[in-house]
């Protein structure tokens, strides 16, 4: 089993009119959750918390040079899908303008266009509910996911239970167990798929911590006495979000290890602009990894960051900042707590 990141790229996103029949699994094509059909024809899956925008970082990258880096964000909320203008040029909902970081109900059939009314446009052809998915590479038709148990073809099965997914391979007339997460790729009967799931909790769409400026959030980090357990939590003035549990264990220490290097330059009296900044061969070396893995956690923290925290005006590029070799966390707010006491 390999992972991917979990971004889909605007250019590789599936057709709706891929034939299904081409795939042994059509007996399983039901689509559900949230669709927005570009007016070239593509599909785009929404998350339960959707980016849309010029950064690589967003779940749905556009290259176009008028579109913000993060133009628009998409969720469920309240049993049905709204919208939220993020950028400079603009967000149109039926050939009006949107007020920007306004959040604007959507319907079924409503049409979508960034930066210009005149541009590509984005039909919401599906307002339904979202939920977990297998995504196609290439030209296969992706798969809605059915809890508790969803049969793909003879020889693999996905069930659903204390919130995994297993995928059940029958090998040699016994069936293997194997756990898939959100982002990894799996390989049934020639095709290759990638699970997305929509798991985040209703109150947690609504009552993400708003950033504006670095200085808007305060990341709090509790480290049990053995750091074999971390805990990020990220507050503005109103509200707060947090980022646990065993899975997201290597990205969170990796987030705690740019924390304390930040900490310690502020401590030493180093500029704002010089602190916190970590060579990332040196710090691959102290994790045991290799840089391009370390690269990979790091875009996968920024990732985490967007899922949690509702981003107007900055990137969390600028949070988790990669810079010639170097990498750093570009923040002051930073408290951690180590067994139950503050570091120093």
């Amino acid at each position: 089993m390999s992972i991917n990141h979990k971004t889909q790229s605007f250019d590789k996103i599936l057709s709706a009119s891929d034939n299904a029949s081409a795939s042994p699994l059509s007996e399983n094509l039901y689509f559900h959750g949230g669709i927005l059909n570009s007016s070239s024809g593509d599909n785009i899956y929404l998350r339960q918390y959707h980016t849309i925008g010029r950064s690589k970082d967003c779940h749905t990258p556009l290259s176009r040079n008028d579109i913000s880096r993060i133009h628009a964000v998409m969720f469920w909320q309240e049993n049905g899908w709204y919208i939220q203008d993020k950028s400079t040029n603009g967000v149109w909902v039926n050939r009006k303008r949107i007020a920007k970081d306004q959040t604007v109900a959507l319907q079924k059939n409503d049409q979508i266009a960034l930066s210009s009314k005149a541009g590509d446009t984005f039909t919401l052809v599906s307002s339904d509910e979202p939920s977990d998915m297998l995504i196609n590479s290439k030209s296969l038709p992706s798969i809605c996911l059915n809890k508790p148990f969803t049969k793909l073809s003879k020889q693999f099965s996905l069930y659903f239970e204390n919130g995994i997914w297993y995928l059940e391979t029958l090998v040699d007339d016994n069936w293997e167990s194997t756990k898939v997460y959100d982002g990894d790729t799996i390989h049934i009967d020639g095709g290759e798929y990638t699970l997305q799931t929509n798991r985040i909790e209703e109150k947690t769409c609504q009552n993400r911590p708003v950033v504006r400026t670095i200085e808007d959030l305060t990341f709090h980090i509790n480290v049990s006495s053995d750091e074999e357990e971390i805990q990020l939590s990220i507050n503005d003035s109103e509200h707060t979000a947090t980022i646990g549990g065993h899975r997201l264990y290597n990205q969170l220490y990796l987030f705690l290890c740019l924390a304390r290097q930040s900490n310690s330059d502020r401590a030493l009296g180093y500029e704002p602009a010089h602190c916190g900044w970590v060579n990332l061969n040196e710090l691959s070396n102290s994790l045991g990894i290799e840089p391009e893995n370390t690269r990979i956690r790091l875009h996968r923290l920024r990732t985490r960051l967007r899922d949690t925290a509702s981003f107007s005006g900055i990137d969390a590029c600028q949070i988790l900042q990669l810079q010639g070799g170097e990498v750093r966390l570009n923040t002051a707010n930073i408290e951690i707590v180590k067994g139950g006491k503050n570091e120093s």
